[in-house]
């Protein structure tokens, strides 16, 4: 068989009752070039069944024991075949152009290692919301600064080089959460990014999301919120500007977690979470500070 032109990395767990949607979603893409890699990471529910019902040769199914959702997704890439590979969580759906139009991008313009569009979200029956995610560089021509700064990308809605995460090392699966802006930093190192500025995505908000407010992994998501930025921070081959955004990065994402806080009603760790920002925001200003911020 001759290698298609997408691979479509779906990591599931428990999802059965939302999964088929998802994979409708991909296997109806315009671009029909694809192979769509299911993970079973240790799903006990009908997720089997699910899949067994999908009449479609382009799907491909995995299983393991559960691992978590960056061991998923790496074992999907281990086995892909596409030169472009992009992640879909069996939670959410694509709109039928967002293949055709990134891989467009892609083929255009060799610079580029990840193509990315808008992301909408919806409610848990699929009704859209009114916003959106995923927005321009904030440096224009220069990833790293800005995925530094801020994750500019909607994850849903992103195409890569199979060749550029390779060379990034994969998702981090050491990482609780937080694993996507973590391989962008790495990407954005070495390769450009570029915006279609499109809606091509929606996910779903539910009680069920990984990272939502219900999850047991509520604490970790903002917890390690960080760690990204303590991994790039530690490397001696970074461009002094991007050094010099240290304080304002860690700013930053203190804020964030502030934010995602106050969102849950935790006033008191919304108030440590300010206090890292305040801290950050010193150590910026105060003399001698590119120095304490230096990498590691």
């Amino acid at each position: 068989m001759s290698a298609p032109r997408v691979s479509v990395i779906v990591p599931t767990f428990n999802r059965a009752r939302l999964l088929r949607a998802a994979l409708d979603s991909a296997l109806a893409q315009t671009l029909p070039d694809l192979e769509v890699i299911v993970v079973d990471d240790g799903s006990t529910d009908d997720t089997t069944a699910v899949l067994a019902a999908v009449g479609d040769a382009r799907l491909r199914c995995l299983q393991q024991a559960h691992r978590g959702v960056s061991a998923a997704v790496n074992r999907g890439l281990a086995v892909a075949r596409g030169a472009y590979v992009a992640r879909l969580e069996s939670d959410d759906l694509w709109l039928p152009d967002l293949l055709a139009l990134l891989v467009a991008v892609l083929d255009a313009r060799p610079e580029v290692g990840v193509a990315y569009a808008k992301g909408q979200p919806m409610d848990a029956a699929g009704r859209p919301l009114p916003q959106t995610h995923g927005m321009p560089q904030r440096f224009a021509d220069d990833a790293l600064r800005s995925m530094v700064y801020e994750d500019f990308t909607c994850n849903v809605a992103t195409l890569a080089r199979r060749a550029s995460v390779e060379r990034a090392g994969g998702y981090d699966e050491s990482l609780p959460a937080n694993e996507d802006w973590d391989l962008w930093l790495r990407i954005a190192a070495h390769d450009q990014f570029a915006f279609v500025d499109r809606v091509l995505a929606r996910f779903r908000l539910h009680d069920g999301n990984r990272t939502g407010p219900a999850s047991p992994l509520f604490r970790a998501v903002l917890d390690t919120r960080t760690r990204p930025l303590d991994k790039l921070f530690a490397r001696p081959d970074l461009p002094p500007a991007v050094v010099a955004m240290k304080a304002t990065a860690y700013e930053n994402v203190h804020l964030f977690r502030a934010q995602r806080w106050l969102q849950v009603r935790h006033a008191r760790a919304a108030a440590r979470a300010c206090c890292g920002s305040r801290w950050s925001a010193r150590c910026s200003t105060a003399p001698g500070a590119a120095a304490a911020w230096s990498p590691g």
